[in-house]
């Protein structure tokens, strides 16, 4: 294979590369915005569970408003990504993890990217189930998470709860938070005067249980849907700088094959100006030989300064 063979296969190799990393760059950005649409409506929906709470909480007794710490153990949920190519967002997320995590705490990991992580690090895992990829996959990924976190609340096992995640921060570096879940912080009463109890049709405490319910799920699921984000920003970064660092190698490959092209153009026509050459004086020694081998024939037949010989006349009497 010639060098300018094999640097046109390398073109057609960093181009499909390219193609692909552009493709996972648009992917990447498509789910940001789909994310941060939705990260709105979310936040609503998790202040409203937080406001009926706290009018819920004027049906119920005073103690029930103050935070209980049972004698489990407290819960670190870490949310991490599913795929690869973010950089070191998973990195930094573990170390911010470990950090705050106490000898006694729990490890809920949502991601394997970051469980592989945390199992190479040699850090034990309580729980862990893989990240959602996009929106939708969310809120089944955050009811297995809560259907295991009640569980071990009923069990005894836990009695505090907190979620770390990261969130995404438009020319910034990702931001790692850590948020408090349960139990629920006293209620906000001093921010409305003279409250009014709600109405209601349910019993307060079943009510209140429905409502706590809620206001969890929302909360998970923001920062489920603040890590798709993150994960996805951080993957649009890691793509869009792979993708330029090709179009350099293409730019690069693409002058070493014309420089390839013109040294083939240029030996080419080197070899027909040789070929040429070695043609005309091949004829040329060709015609030479001949008109050696013609003169001396000429001069045995009719030396020169003779006189003709012309055949004898016969007599007209003959």
């Amino acid at each position: 294979m010639t060098r300018l063979a094999q640097i046109q296969s390398h073109l057609a190799g960093m181009g499909e590369l390219r193609d692909i990393m552009g493709a996972m760059r648009s992917l990447a950005g498509v789910r940001v915005q789909e994310s941060q649409h939705a990260l709105p409506g979310i936040r609503r929906y998790a202040q409203s569970m937080a406001d009926a709470i706290d009018g819920v909480l004027l049906l119920m007794p005073v103690d029930v408003a103050a935070p209980r710490h049972g004698p489990g153990c407290r819960v670190l949920v870490l949310c991490t990504s599913e795929h690869g190519f973010v950089g070191g967002f998973n990195e930094h997320l573990l170390e911010a993890g470990i950090a705050a995590l106490e000898p006694t705490d729990l490890l809920f990991m949502l991601g394997s990217r970051g469980a592989a992580l945390a199992f190479e690090r040699g850090r034990a895992i309580a729980w862990s189930m893989p990240m959602a990829t996009r929106l939708s996959g969310a809120p089944d990924a955050i009811n297995r998470l809560t259907n295991e976190l009640y569980a071990r609340i009923a069990r005894g096992e836990v009695a505090r709860v907190e979620v770390m995640f990261g969130r995404y921060r438009q020319g910034a570096a990702t931001a790692i938070e850590r948020h408090p879940l349960l139990p629920l912080d006293a209620p906000r009463r001093a921010a409305a005067p003279a409250p009014q109890a709600p109405l209601h049709n349910l019993a307060p405490r079943p009510l209140l249980e429905k409502l706590i319910a809620e206001y969890v799920f929302a909360r998970l699921m923001e920062a489920a849907v603040e890590s798709i984000v993150s994960e996805n920003a951080a993957r649009f970064a890691a793509m869009e700088s792979a993708h330029d660092n090709v179009e350099k190698k293409l730019a690069g490959l693409q002058k070493d094959a014309r420089q390839a092209r013109q040294t083939e153009i240029t030996s080419e026509l080197l070899d027909l100006i040789t070929g040429a050459e070695a043609l005309t004086k091949k004829h040329g020694a060709a015609e030479s030989g001949l008109s050696c081998q013609g003169e001396p024939h000429a001069r045995q037949t009719q030396p020169p300064g003779a006189t003709p010989i012309s055949a004898p006349r016969q007599s007209a009497a003959t």
